[in-house]
C-alpha cells in the first residue's frame, strides 16, 4: 500500500510546506507580526537567501559547462518541437473545426512616440538625443528608482540595447552606464504623472470616455453570428523586459510591435481589418481550427507566440473552461488504474518504462509541471522531466528535498516523504551522475504524455495538476463549520486555497507595504484592547454588555484578518482560482454555507465563470471527493 507523500518543512522555506503528516493537514495559524525582532530575523533570512542566489550565479557557468559535457556523453533524446506552422495557418493533426464565420476589427496599436527634448546627462554634460535614442533612454528613466534598476543583469541588458541603438550615430560615445544620469528625464516623467493626478474627476472621465469610444470596435468579434467580447486587443507598448524572478533577459529592449509582425486570423468572406497607413500585415490566414484573432512572435523571447483571443467572459472561453474541468473530473474514473500502472512499472527492468512511471508518480503526487529543455539564454526553469541530479537531496525515511527554479523562476524548495519504490528508483537514476546531469535521461514531456494517452484518452500532465488541485479544494472545504461567521468561513476557504497554492507552488514575494500594513493593524488592535479595558470599568453604563460584545466582535474579526494576512503574505491564491480550481466547487460551497460569491471571488472571476453560477448546491468535483492518494 502506497502512502501519500507528506510535505515536510525545508530549512529555508518552511512557509511553503505543510506542517503535518496527516492527510487532512490544515495550515497552522501564525501569530501576527511580533515587531522589530521578527523583522530583523526576516531580513537576516533574506540576506542569507541573497547570498545563496549569488553563490548559485557564480557556479552557473561551471554548471552549464558540466551540463554540456553530460549531454554530449549520453545518447541523444529527441525533445518535442513546437509546430510553428500552426501559428501561421497550418492545421494541427486531429484539430477540430471551431467556427464557420469569424469577423473582427484587428488590434489597437500604442500611440507613436512623441519626443520631449529633455536631455540625458552623460559625464556631466547634457545630451539631447535623437528621437529613437530618447525613447529608449526614457524606458530606463521611468524605472530609475525601482528594484529592477539596481540589478546588474537588468542594467547590462538595457545598456547593451541602448548602445546598439546609439551605434553609428552622433552619440555613439555614450558607452559607460556609470556616467549616465537619467534624473532630468525621470523628473520630466514624474511631472507628467503628477499633472495627471491633479486632473479633475470630470477630466479623467472625459478622457476615458473618448478612449473607450475609439476602442469600442475592437472590443467585439463575431463568431458564427454570435457577438463576443475580445480579450487583449491592445498591442503592448515598447519598453524594457522585466520577466519574473531572476530572468536572464530582464532589461532587454522590447521594440515596438509593427503591423508587419502580425498575422491576422479571420473568416474567408470577412472584411480584413485595415493596417495603419503605410503598413501591411505579415499574413492573413483563415484557420478555422483556431479561435485566436491575431498573433505574433514575442519581440524578446522570439520563440514564444502571443495571441489576441476572445475575452474571459465569452462563450468560447466558457466552453473551453468547462471542457478542461470535465476532462479533469473524468480522470477520477481512471486514477486507481493509473496509480497501479506506475506502481507496477517502477520495478520494470526497462529504464525508459521505470522513468515514465516515476515521472508520472511525481506529477500525480507533487503536482509538478512537465518541464522542457530551454535555450541557454532563457531562465533555467525546470519541471519533472528536466530535473537534474543536483535538484534533489536524499534524506532519511524516504524523504527527498527538492530545490529548483520552477515556472517564472519561482524557487521550489520543499521536502516530501515519497513512496519507497520511487525513492529507490531515484537513487538508481542519479547514481554516477554529476549535479548537472538529467535524472530522467530516457524520457521527455512528449513521451510522458504519449504514455498517459494509453492510460486515458486526452490525459496530459496538466490534467493531473487540475485534477489534484480541484479535488484537494473539494476535500478540504468539507470541514467548513456552518455555524461560523462569514468571515470565519472565508478564512476556512482561504486556508484550503492556500493548501492548493502550496501544492502547485504558487508563490509571491512579500509586499513592500506588508510590514507597514501589519503595524497599522497592530495599532488598531491595541486601540480596541484599550477600548475594551475602559468599557469594562463603566459599570454604570446600561448598555455595557452590548457595547462590550460589539468591541470584542470587532477585535475577533481583526485578529482573523491579521492572521490570514500574515499566513498568505507569500502565497498567491489567484493563480489556482483562475487556472486550476473547478469554479463549481466554490460556487456550490457558497450556496451550501450561505456565503456570497463575491466574498471569495473577484468580480472578474464571477464574470469569467458565469457558466458555473447555476451549479447545484450539492455539486462535488467527483462522486467521492476523497484525498488524492492511492489506496
Amino acid at each position: 500500500m502506497s502512502k501519500r507523500p507528506v510535505a515536510m518543512p525545508a530549512k529555508q522555506s518552511s512557509r511553503l510546506d505543510s506542517s503535518s503528516d496527516e492527510e487532512d493537514a490544515r495550515p497552522i495559524a501564525r501569530a501576527p507580526s511580533e515587531g522589530h525582532a521578527e523583522k530583523r530575523a526576516r531580513e537576516e533570512r533574506e540576506r542569507k537567501l541573497m547570498k545563496l542566489k549569488k553563490e548559485r550565479k557564480r557556479a552557473e557557468k561551471r554548471a552549464r559547462e558540466e551540463r554540456e559535457r553530460a549531454r554530449d556523453s549520453k545518447p541523444a533524446v529527441k525533445r518535442p518541437k513546437k509546430n510553428l506552422s500552426e501559428h501561421v495557418g497550418g492545421v494541427k493533426k486531429g484539430a477540430v473545426v471551431q467556427w464557420k464565420t469569424l469577423e473582427h476589427n484587428g488590434v489597437v496599436f500604442p500611440p507613436a512616440y512623441e519626443p520631449h527634448g529633455v536631455p540625458l546627462t552623460y559625464d556631466g554634460q547634457d545630451i539631447v538625443l535623437l528621437p529613437h535614442e530618447e525613447e529608449i533612454a526614457g524606458f530606463f528613466a521611468v524605472m530609475k528608482d525601482t528594484d529592477y534598476a539596481q540589478k546588474p543583469v537588468f542594467v547590462k541588458n538595457f545598456m547593451d540595447g541602448f548602445k546598439a541603438a546609439l551605434k553609428n550615430g552622433p552619440h555613439a560615445f555614450i558607452t559607460d552606464f556609470t556616467k549616465c544620469d537619467f534624473t532630468k528625464m525621470f523628473m520630466h516623467f514624474l511631472a507628467i504623472r503628477e499633472k495627471k493626478k491633479e486632473m479633475t474627476s470630470e477630466e479623467k472621465k472625459r478622457i476615458k470616455a473618448e478612449k473607450d469610444k475609439a476602442e469600442e470596435p475592437y472590443t467585439w468579434a463575431t463568431i458564427d453570428g454570435r457577438r463576443e467580447k475580445v480579450g487583449n486587443f491592445r498591442i503592448e507598448p515598447p519598453g524594457l523586459f522585466r520577466g519574473r524572478g531572476e530572468h536572464p533577459k530582464m532589461g532587454k529592449i522590447k521594440r515596438r510591435v509593427m503591423p508587419e509582425d502580425i498575422t491576422i486570423n479571420i473568416g474567408k468572406d470577412a472584411k480584413v481589418p485595415e493596417p495603419p497607413a503605410g503598413h501591411r500585415w505579415k499574413a492573413v490566414i483563415h484557420n478555422d481550427t483556431a479561435t485566436w484573432l491575431a498573433g505574433w512572435n514575442d519581440v524578446v523571447n522570439t520563440k514564444d507566440w502571443k495571441y489576441v483571443q476572445f475575452g474571459a467572459t465569452s462563450s468560447v472561453k466558457a466552453e473551453s473552461d468547462q471542457k478542461k474541468y470535465e476532462k479533469a473530473r473524468s480522470l477520477h474514473k481512471f486514477i486507481e488504474k493509473i496509480r497501479a500502472d506506475y506502481k507496477r512499472n517502477m520495478a520494470s527492468e526497462s529504464k525508459e518504462m521505470a522513468q515514465l512511471a516515476v515521472t508520472t508518480y511525481l506529477v500525480d503526487k507533487l503536482a509538478l509541471r512537465a518541464g522542457g529543455e530551454k535555450d541557454e539564454d532563457l531562465a533555467d526553469t525546470v519541471g519533472v522531466c528536466t530535473l537534474r541530479a543536483g535538484h534533489i537531496k536524499f534524506m532519511e525515511d524516504n524523504v527527498i528535498e527538492f530545490d529548483f527554479l520552477g515556472k517564472d523562476s519561482i524557487q521550489y524548495l520543499q521536502q516530501h516523504k515519497i513512496d519507497e519504490t520511487a525513492y529507490k528508483c531515484l537513487q538508481r537514476f542519479v547514481r554516477g551522475k554529476g549535479p548537472e546531469m538529467d535524472i530522467f535521461d530516457a524520457v521527455d514531456p512528449s513521451k510522458v504524455n504519449a504514455h498517459l494517452q494509453t492510460l486515458m484518452p486526452g490525459l496530459t500532465i496538466k490534467v493531473f495538476r487540475t485534477y489534484n488541485a480541484s479535488i484537494t479544494l473539494d476535500r478540504l472545504l468539507k470541514d467548513t463549520n456552518n455555524k461560523d461567521t462569514t468571515l470565519q468561513k472565508k478564512a476556512t476557504y482561504d486556508a484550503a486555497n492556500k493548501e492548493v497554492a502550496i501544492l502547485c507552488n504558487h508563490q509571491k514575494g512579500v509586499s513592500k507595504a506588508h510590514d507597514a500594513q501589519m503595524d497599522k493593524l497592530n495599532e488598531k488592535k491595541k486601540g480596541l484592547a484599550k477600548q475594551i479595558t475602559e468599557m469594562k470599568k463603566k459599570k454604570d453604563d446600561k448598555n455595557q454588555k452590548k457595547k462590550l460584545a460589539a468591541l470584542k466582535e470587532r477585535a475577533n474579526k481583526l485578529a482573523i484578518q491579521m492572521n490570514m494576512k500574515e499566513e498568505l503574505k507569500t502565497v498567491s491564491l489567484g493563480t489556482s482560482k483562475i487556472n486550476y480550481l473547478d469554479p463549481r466547487i466554490t460556487i456550490s460551497w457558497c450556496k451550501r454555507h450561505e456565503v456570497p460569491p463575491n466574498v471569495v471571488f473577484t468580480k472578474a472571476l464571477i464574470d469569467k465563470f458565469h457558466w458555473a453560477m447555476n451549479c447545484e448546491m450539492d455539486y462535488r468535483f467527483c462522486d467521492e471527493a476523497k484525498p488524492a492518494v492511492a489506496e
